[in-house]
This record gives structure tokens, sequence and C-alpha cells, in this order.
């Protein structure tokens, strides 16, 4: 591609996919990633949350934090989105633990009946091949409080002494004050980290290792003073960054301009302004 080999790359380097071969270690993503192991790999902790902004990277912390969990110790069960009723969240995981019965959301005892296959599924492919659970819920702070608590109940099942069950709730920052008001979900909450915008400092660092894991020799193809307004003008926020990178760097490719410098920058982020309605 003509494109690529302008810039000395191979792949393209700020698509906003969660690529886990493209992830940048900034302080607060190894502090969240470390903290989490140490969360599931403690076991009797059964609760944790982590939460950011949207575009902080929680995404890519989830994935990677799933790529450091051998799968010979822990079954881990990744819900992309929280927006479904407790019943459909306790029936997938059933499902995928390996349970072929068929359970219909209708009587009184439909949720005893599918909490009780649970319970024996957690007995027999858990705890019975020496495994441990890890249950993840991106967008936690669409579920509503009752789900929650039925959420909580789950790690009374597990038992918290035997170290067998670890829920761990993402979301935007409204989950922290949702969680708050409902204090028995608050006080089961062992863990909790927030993940901040990155730093000027980082912001190079992750525009730099992007570009040179997506195969440029350096990762310097922009100028210091384009990264100093790119930090300001995206907040530091990943998702912010890649966009205005990939347009910064379409825009000097159609300029032939191998150096993204600010002028470049600043034309694409007011650009994106004016769209917005912002300029």
């Amino acid at each position: 591609m003509e494109y690529l080999d302008f810039f000395s790359l191979k792949t393209q380097p700020f698509v906003n996919i969660c690529n886990t071969e493209l992830y940048y270690e900034s302080y607060d993503h190894i502090e969240a990633l470390n903290r989490l192991i140490y969360l599931i790999e403690e076991g009797s902790m059964n609760f944790g949350m982590l939460t950011g902004e949207i575009g902080c990277g929680k995404t890519m912390t989830r994935q990677m934090l799933k790529s450091r969990l051998e799968p010979s110790d822990f079954e881990v069960i990744d819900f992309d989105n929280s927006n479904i009723p407790f019943y459909h969240i306790l029936a997938d995981i059933v499902s995928r633990l390996g349970s072929d019965k068929e359970f219909e959301n209708s009587g009184d005892n439909s949720l005893y009946h599918l909490t009780k296959e649970f319970n024996e599924l957690l007995n027999h492919k858990i705890k019975g091949l020496d495994k441990s659970l890890v249950i993840i819920l991106d967008e936690a702070q669409q579920l509503p409080d009752d789900d929650l608590i039925e959420l909580k109940n789950l790690t009374n099942i597990g038992g918290d002494s035997e170290g067998r069950l670890t829920i761990i709730l993402v979301g935007q920052p409204e989950l922290r004050s949702k969680v708050k008001k409902l204090a028995q979900i608050d006080q089961r909450i062992s863990l909790r980290f927030h993940l901040n915008s990155l730093s000027l400092t980082d912001v190079k660092g992750y525009v730099s290792t992007r570009l040179q894991k997506s195969g440029h020799p350096t990762g310097e193809i922009f100028s210091d003073d384009s990264m100093d307004f790119l930090a300001n003008a995206t907040n530091g926020i990943p998702r912010e960054i890649n966009r205005v990178c990939k347009l910064s760097m379409d825009f000097a490719y159609s300029q032939n301009a191998k150096i993204i410098d600010k002028d470049i920058v600043k034309a694409v982020v007011l650009d994106l302004h004016r769209q917005q309605g912002k300029a």
C-alpha cells in the first residue's frame, strides 16, 4: 500500500480497534493491570471495579488482563455490554460454563433453578478442576441497582473462603457514584482503580510506541510541537489521540509531508471542531 510505504509502516497505527499488539504501558494502565491481576490471583476479594472516561483505554486493559490469565487456572467470562437483564447475564454465564440445559425466564422458580445450575457448574467445572472463575462486565454503569445486588449474591454462592469467583465491574465514571449509593455493593468492592488521561510524556510515548509497533523504525513522525498541541487538544484520551493522529497522517500524505508538524495537527483539530459545531 503506497500510504504505508510513504510512512515506512507495515500496518495502520491509529485505527480505533482494540489491538493488544499496539498496547502502550502508561503508568496508569500498568497499575490498573497489575492491581486487577492481584485481585484475581489473591482469590478471596470477590469484587473489583475499573473506571475511566470514554476512550481512556478500559477495553484495552480488559483485553490485556484476559491475555495474562492462564486458561488452565482461570475461566474468564467477558461481557462487552452490561445492558441486559441479570437473568440473561446469568443464563449466558451458565451456557458458557457448558450447561446443556434450557431455562425459561418465566415463573417464580426460574431464577432459582438457573442459580442452582450455576452453583453446580461452579462446583464441578471450576472448583472440581482447581480453577477460578472471573466474570468481567463492561459498561457496568448501565446495570440497574437490583442487578448489581444479584451479582453480589453470586459471590455468596461461590463462597468467600473458597476464592473461586471474582467479578470485575468496568465502566464510565458514573459507575463510582452508582456503587457508592449501594452500601452492600460498595462494601464488597475490594479493589477499585480509575484510569486517568495520559500525561504529555505518555502522549509522546503512546504515539511513538504505536508507530514503532506498526513498523516505523524510530516512531518519530510527529514533531515535538505537534505533540504538545495534540496532548492539549485531545486531553490525553487515547481514542481521541488515535482519531487526530490518523487524520493528521492522512492530511500529511495528501500534502507529501513525511513529518507531521503542529500546523498539520492544528488544521485537523480545527476542522474536527468545525464539524462538531465547536468553531
